[in-house]
């Protein structure tokens, strides 16, 4: 079985939450999504709030981290993720601190609306960028994100 990158740019930040779901899976680094903006297009029970998706937007970026990952660990991921109905994998092109250009999965929601992310949720995307020293700037630009209790 081959192995693949993975960019997890929501609640997958977070390494405790991530390590639960993918345990053999290694962070490769931070990479960015390029012409993309980080939205919450899709309500969920569980979470009782919005959860995150990536919406391509010209001129925007949506940073995060790479895992390589097995079949396996997207499996879990797969379930995790309720695909096909609530996400569906992706393809998408990252960009590395290298400067690289990188192939990557992604999941990316099957989109229902706006809707306004939970505290406890949109803490865990906040903890987890921080974990992987995503930049400052965007950190701060989703702790402004609206939430509810």
């Amino acid at each position: 079985m081959s192995n693949s990158l993975y960019f997890a740019y929501g609640s997958n930040l977070d390494r405790r939450r991530f390590s639960r779901r993918c345990p053999g899976a290694t962070v490769v680094g931070r990479a960015r999504l390029p012409d993309h903006r980080l939205a919450f297009t899709r309500y969920s029970s569980k979470q009782k709030g919005g959860v995150a998706d990536i919406v391509p937007e010209p001129d925007a970026v949506v940073w995060g981290a790479l895992y390589e990952v097995d079949e396996a660990c997207l499996a879990a991921l797969d379930g995790h993720e309720g695909v096909p109905q609530a996400y569906r994998r992706g393809t998408v092109r990252v960009i590395d601190d290298e400067g690289v250009e990188r192939e990557a999965v992604a999941y990316i929601a099957n989109r229902t609306g706006a809707f306004t992310p939970g505290r406890e949720y949109l803490a865990l995307i906040v903890r987890g960028a921080r974990e992987h020293g995503l930049p400052e700037e965007y950190v701060r630009a989703i702790e402004q994100v609206e939430t509810h209790a």
